[in-house]
Parts: C-alpha cells; sequence; structure tokens
C-alpha cells in the first residue's frame, strides 16, 4: 500500500491559507474512505475534509489553530510502519511524530501509540509548545477557565493535551516553564492586559479586501430617503398570503433585492466593474448581497437575478442564506457579483457607509425604516457608495433615485 497525502482543498480566494478548526482524527487511526479527517476555515466557508483512501493515519502536519497553505499536505494515510516524506520545516504534528517515521524494527510498529510514544525519545514525539497539540473541548473549557495552555503537559496520545489536564491544571499552583516562555500580554497605556485574538481566516480576509478597496479606489457615498410605506404594506400582505397558502414567506429584504435588481437592469454604467484596461459593463444583475453568519460576513451572489420573479429570487436568497450559515457556500457562489446588496436594517442601523466590494463599482447600503412621529410617513434610508472612476456623481444619483422609486412601487413592481 502506497501512502496517500491528503491535502488542504482550494480555498477559493486566490491562494489564502485555511485555519485548522478541528482534528477528527490521531495519529494511529484507522479510517476509511470518506471519513470526515478534519474541519477547516476558510475566507469564504467552514470546509470538511474527507480522506480519499483507507489505512492508518500515519501523519498530522498541523496543529488545531494553524493555518495550513492551499494545497499542503495536512495528514498522510498508509499501512502501520510505513515510511513517509519529511514535512515541511514551517509544519509541525498536533498529533505525535509520524508513525512510519518513529517505527522500530522488531514489530515496533505494531505497538500502539502509547508505547510507541514511551520507547522514542521526548524530542521526536512531543509536538513544538509554540503548535500545542489539544482537543476542541479541552481548548474550550481552558478558555472558560482562563487557563495557560501553554503550562500544561498533556497526558493523552503524543502529548495531546485532554480535558484531564486542564481540570487538574486549573486546581494546581502554576509552576513557571523553562522551555515554553509565556508571552507577555497586550496591556494598554494605562496598564491593564487585554486579549489578542489572531487576524486570520475570513476576518483576516475581510480586512485585506476592505483596506484594498478603500486605498485603491475613489470612493464616494449618496445618501436620501425613499417612503417605505408601501414596501411594509405589500411585505405583511405577503406575509399573510404565505400564512393562508402556506407558501414560502417573501420578506423586505427579498423586496428590496428584487427592486435593486430591476432597476439596475437600466443602469448598466453602475453595473460593471472597473479596471485600467476598461469599463465593463453588464447587461445581467449578478447580486450579491451581505450574509451576516455570526462568524463571517459572507456575500453570495443570486445569477442573473434581473431574470427572476420575486418568489424565484427569493428562494434563490433564502437557499443562499441557508448555506453561508450552515459554512456550505461554495467558492464559485460567491464569486462574479455586478453589484452589492448591503442590508443593516435588522440591526436598527440608519445609516452607513458601505464600502464597495471591488472590481464592482457600486453597492447599496439599506438602513431600517423610521417615522419621525406615529402618523408619519415610513423613511427607509439609502446609501449608494460609487467609484467615481467608473460614474459620475449624476449618474450615481440617477441610481439611487430610480432605486427609491422601485421601492415605492415595489407591488407594482412585483406584477411584471
Amino acid at each position: 500500500m502506497m501512502a496517500t497525502e491528503v491535502k488542504v482543498p482550494t480555498t477559493g480566494n486566490a491562494g489564502e491559507p485555511a485555519v485548522l478548526l478541528e482534528w477528527n482524527v490521531a495519529v494511529g487511526d484507522t479510517v476509511s474512505i470518506g471519513d470526515v479527517v478534519a474541519v477547516l476555515e476558510t475566507a469564504k466557508a467552514t470546509v470538511e475534509v474527507d480522506t480519499p483512501a483507507a489505512g492508518v493515519v500515519l501523519d498530522l502536519r498541523y496543529a488545531e489553530g494553524d493555518e495550513a497553505p492551499e494545497h499542503d499536505v495536512l495528514l498522510v494515510v498508509g499501512a502501520v510502519g510505513e515510511a513517509v516524506s519529511a514535512r515541511t520545516p514551517d509544519a509541525a504534528p498536533s498529533a505525535g511524530a509520524s508513525v512510519g517515521a518513529s517505527a522500530a524494527p522488531d514489530g515496533a510498529s505494531d505497538r500502539s501509540p502509547a508505547t510507541a510514544r514511551a520507547a522514542s525519545p521526548a524530542p521526536e514525539q512531543s509536538p513544538p509548545r509554540g503548535r500545542l497539540s489539544i482537543s476542541p473541548r479541552a481548548r474550550r473549557l481552558a478558555a472558560e477557565r482562563d487557563v495557560d495552555i501553554a503550562l500544561i503537559e498533556g497526558s493523552g496520545p503524543f502529548g495531546r493535551i485532554v480535558i484531564a489536564d486542564v481540570e487538574a491544571a486549573d486546581t494546581a499552583p502554576p509552576t513557571p516553564s523553562a522551555t515554553a516562555p509565556v508571552p507577555a500580554p497586550a496591556t494598554s497605556r494605562a496598564g491593564r492586559e487585554g486579549s489578542v485574538v489572531p487576524v486570520r481566516g475570513a476576518r483576516k480576509v475581510t480586512a485585506q479586501r476592505m483596506h484594498a478597496s478603500l486605498q485603491g479606489t475613489a470612493q464616494v457615498t449618496l445618501t436620501r430617503y425613499a417612503s417605505g410605506d408601501a414596501l411594509l404594506a405589500y411585505a405583511a400582505r405577503l406575509k399573510e398570503a404565505a400564512a393562508l397558502t402556506g407558501a414560502a414567506r417573501i420578506g423586505v429584504n427579498d423586496l428590496l433585492l428584487f427592486a435593486a435588481a430591476r432597476t439596475l437592469a437600466r443602469h448598466p454604467a453602475a453595473n460593471s466593474w472597473f479596471s485600467w484596461d476598461g469599463i465593463t459593463r453588464f447587461d445581467h444583475v449578478d447580486l450579491g448581497f451581505a450574509v451576516d453568519t455570526g462568524q463571517a460576513l459572507l456575500v453570495p451572489v443570486i445569477r442573473d437575478a434581473q431574470s427572476l420573479g420575486l418568489g424565484a429570487l427569493a428562494e434563490a436568497a433564502h437557499a443562499a442564506i441557508d448555506r453561508a450559515r450552515a459554512g456550505r457556500l461554495a467558492p464559485d457562489e460567491m464569486e462574479g457579483g455586478t453589484f452589492t446588496v448591503s442590508n443593516l436594517g435588522g440591526a436598527g442601523i440608519h445609516w452607513f457607509t458601505p464600502v464597495l466590494n471591488t472590481p464592482q463599482t457600486c453597492i447599496l447600503g439599506v438602513g431600517a425604516t423610521h417615522r419621525a412621529f406615529p402618523e408619519a410617513p415610513a423613511q427607509l434610508p439609502l446609501s449608494l457608495t460609487f467609484d467615481h472612476r467608473a460614474i459620475d456623481g449624476s449618474a450615481a444619483a440617477a441610481l439611487l433615485a430610480d432605486i427609491a422609486s422601485s421601492i415605492e412601487l415595489i407591488d407594482t413592481l412585483a406584477a411584471y
């Protein structure tokens, strides 16, 4: 049997590394084809990694919490005692050294992982202190109890820290470690300690994109109100109809997406991408919309949204939201958008400045409807950010005015 390398899948973001969230296996475990061996967080989704081969886990190349480069080897599966290729200098195992590499003659490969660990030199078996091996539940417990895992010696297989180790450390007095200096916590000018959250995964990608967007474009934001009375009244009637017929509910956000898609079809200058080689204007609307998953901000895209009826568009939006929150959006479902809508109305926000999702030239921000007094008309805040390199202010103002009109005539618009 030849060893099989299980690699990090394509992350869908130009080679951005994935974060290893959790191992489902340890060195020495037996796996079958299709078994989920690891869970990764990419820039756009949470991905389960399964093994294409059956056998024994010979080597784990990364620890939970590590960043693993796209297409790099995560783990190796093969036969007990089989030799594996050397790991890259910056990769380290999270649950012990390679079974094949540490196997000794005279049947040592048939011994249990615990026996093999006891018979091997400690430096070869223990993961570097910068890449601690710890079970997910033990890591969570340590965080809850404020236990420094850098000071814990693991009693699990190959030095893995388990729940019992955390509980013991929580009741024992702290002991200094000569080999594992604890990094000094971040402090404010007043001397108070603060926690440091690594910038990686989806947060890192979002930060890079927002920074690049603001640095590399000429963004201007226009604001205005649209009357929200027709929108709210129509959404209420659709809710009643859904309860009566059992049909899927169509909400305010669906109506806003529908109005934007239908309006953009008449404004190709705004439904465009900018580059110095030329401005690409589209006659179809691939409509992106922001979804807060609680872990990351994702932007699924509804293809040819201008040609969809209200019900079909709402169905596509709801399905994309469900997949986004389940961490199952495919990378190609978030690519190729020509315009984006970001709705913060549900969070009670009135006005905000949306940031362009480059190379798109426009993004619409929607706030919460509100009234100056109970009998006053409902006002819906709209904010349109545009790239002044691609379109002028008058064209952007015309688009925003037409979107407002479409919202105010939403029940009539849905009839066509």
